[in-house]
């Protein structure tokens, strides 16, 4: 009798335990699913995102590391760049060139210099001015025309000097304004009278030179300056076959230019044998 009672005091047990754990299942399955539901919300939210921090980190390809193509040209006008290049070009027809480099010249600027020598080694430079936005439009058409053998841009900055030009300018106005108006206030009997008609014109002149320094700046920086060579390939070397005609004339020459002495020298002779045999009797008489 006491042991039924103790099988039914275990099992009793066992069942009380499994019903808690059921229990505690049941309870926290809603907590869990509120945990998914809040974790989904911000996995939604963080998404959009991602595309972002993954384009941030990736490396720009190998095909546009070095950027656009050079333009010589400044991007803003906070510069007064005035441009210098030298260019030397080799070219197959150098007579050809010429003529495309007249019409180049006409269509971008104006020439400053030019010399052409058409010999065994036929080459061509000119100095030309085009106008600065066109720079790069000019270089790529050059390159129509020959085979580039060396280049060399460089620039001269002149924002300083127009910066220092216009203050200079600026100043000599409000002194010009000022002397004038002193001037205007006191007669010609007044012993400041001159000057101030010196010290007036010393600012007009002043401003004048600073009006053409500024004059001067926009000029160079408004057209560039290009130094172009053009030469032929080198020639091979020929075997040169002398001219053995010019030998026999040269040699026909010379004797005739003997002749010609020995007619002028005729005379002379005549004469030294003439007074020969006198001169040889006084020299003997004297020895007796």
């Amino acid at each position: 009798m006491r042991n039924t009672l103790k099988w039914i005091i275990f099992v009793l047990f066992v069942i009380t335990l499994n019903c808690g754990k059921e229990s505690n299942v049941e309870s926290t399955a809603p907590v869990e699913a509120e945990m998914r539901s809040l974790d989904v919300a911000s996995e939604k939210k963080v998404a959009p995102s991602a595309p972002r921090a993954e384009e941030s980190v990736e490396q720009p390809s190998v095909e546009n590391q070095l950027g656009q193509v050079f333009v010589p040209i400044p991007s803003s006008s906070e510069r007064l760049l005035e441009y210098q290049v030298q260019l030397s070009y080799q070219t197959q027809n150098l007579i050809k060139t010429r003529k495309d480099i007249l019409g180049f010249i006409t269509k971008y600027g104006y020439i400053e210099s030019s010399s052409a020598v058409n010999a065994d080694s036929p080459y061509m430079s000119l100095r030309v001015h085009i106008h600065s936005e066109k720079l790069y439009e000019a270089l790529i058409e050059l390159d129509t025309y020959g085979v580039l053998l060396s280049e060399d841009i460089s620039t001269v900055d002149h924002t300083e000097g127009m910066v220092w030009q216009k203050i200079k300018s600026n100043r000599e106005k409000i002194r010009l304004a000022r002397r004038s108006n002193a001037n205007n206030q006191t007669s010609a009997n007044s012993k400041n009278w001159q000057a101030i008609e010196e010290a007036v014109t010393d600012s007009e002149n002043n401003l004048d030179n600073s009006e053409h320094e500024i004059w001067k700046i926009k000029d160079k920086v408004k057209w560039a300056t290009l130094n172009v060579n053009f030469s032929t390939p080198i020639p091979p070397d020929k075997i040169q076959v002398p001219t053995y005609k010019n030998a026999f004339i040269g040699i026909l020459n010379v004797f005739l230019e003997l002749t010609y002495y020995l007619i002028w020298m005729i005379p002379l002779f005549i004469l030294a044998g003439i007074l020969y045999f006198p001169v040889k009797k006084i020299g003997k008489y004297f020895k007796k």
